[in-house]
């Protein structure tokens, strides 16, 4: 398995508009290989259904085979994704596939909601002990930048190596599962807004 890939295939980014392929792909956290009928029971999903997304995933170059075991007349065939971290090209996604952009960015948002929502529920019904165990864990930011170009790229390599780092760490009975989603994009800046806000009420008088 690779650190690193980059999706630049459209029929790949459009794979991860589908929510069932994102969550496929982040279960491979801990970077064990698995068979079709395990993805199906560790997602609760039906194995038919979800075997057709495996195949799917497969053909786009986002999982790939990598182990072939025979037990009895059975042969069982092990996926796991093509990198640790994958990552989209999103100027080419724009450029060739505007359409699509809103359904890319936004299901991993979705499914990191729906983990968001469940996890919250279990603390709020949870027993004394279990929330003990969740103090000090949830983190949140929300930050606006003002940023270069070279400036722009070199935060997101940190932040790359920031994940490289701790996704390195093994699963350890004394760590928790963790959950990170970030997002950069540019905003039209307000200065700008503000000028044609001016201009438009100067020609108006």
């Amino acid at each position: 398995m690779k650190d690193f890939f980059e999706v630049t295939d459209p029929e790949a980014m459009k794979c991860l508009a589908i929510p069932e392929r994102v969550k496929i792909l982040e279960l491979f956290e801990d970077s064990e290989p698995r068979t079709a009928k395990q993805i199906a029971t560790e997602l609760g999903e039906n194995a038919a259904r979800l075997h057709y997304h495996v195949k799917e995933l497969v053909r786009v170059g986002l999982l790939e085979q990598v182990d072939t075991r025979i037990k009895g007349s059975i042969v069982e065939k092990y996926y796991q994704p093509i990198a640790k971290v994958i990552q989209v090209r999103l100027q080419l996604m724009i450029e060739e596939n505007s359409q699509e952009i809103s359904d890319i960015m936004f299901t991993p948002l979705r499914t990191t909601e729906q983990d968001l929502m469940r996890t919250l529920q279990r603390y709020a019904t949870s027993n004394e002990d279990m929330r003990k165990e969740y103090q000090d864990t949830f983190g949140y930011n929300l930050a606006e930048f003002y940023l270069s170009k070279d400036e722009r790229n070199e935060f997101l390599k940190e932040i790359q190596e920031v994940i490289h780092k701790y996704k390195s760490f093994p699963k350890a009975e004394n760590r928790l599962k963790f959950k990170f989603y970030d997002v950069l994009f540019p905003l039209t800046q307000p200065e700008t807004i503000h000028l044609e806000e001016e201009e438009q009420t100067n020609q108006n008088v």
